[in-house]
């Protein structure tokens, strides 16, 4: 992997989604972070042992790979190349793209608020 995905950080981001009433997508943290690996390894084929080192704390055996049939291949994020190797689309990148953006929001959200508690 050439980037550490902060597990943490995503878990907080998809909880504040969640908190707004966003279940899917940034609210998922299944999602969000199967979107980090495949985007972190999109010069290379991402094997479903690369996923599973994150998701296995938030997952149970078979959702990853139901999630992934289910939501990743049938929107065309991404192909499956062999048995258990994923290759991250174009859309899948943008999806990605996307995901940094409402992470890059709740930093801002969160910054402010901290600011506003300060105040007097």
């Amino acid at each position: 992997m050439s980037d550490e995905i902060d597990v943490e950080l995503e878990q907080k981001v998809a909880d504040y989604y969640k908190s707004i009433g966003i279940n899917q997508g940034p609210g998922d943290i299944q999602y969000r972070l199967i979107l980090k690996v495949l985007e972190n390894n999109s010069d290379r084929i991402t094997e479903f042992a690369d996923i599973r080192k994150y998701t296995d704390q938030f997952a149970d055996r078979g959702s990853i790979g139901s999630k992934i049939k289910t939501i990743f291949q049938l929107e065309g994020l991404v192909k499956k190349v062999k048995r258990g190797g994923y290759k991250v689309t174009d859309k899948g990148l943008m999806a990605a793209s996307f995901l940094k953006s409402t992470t890059t929001f709740y930093k801002k959200v969160k910054r402010m608020s901290d600011i506003i508690e300060r105040m007097p």
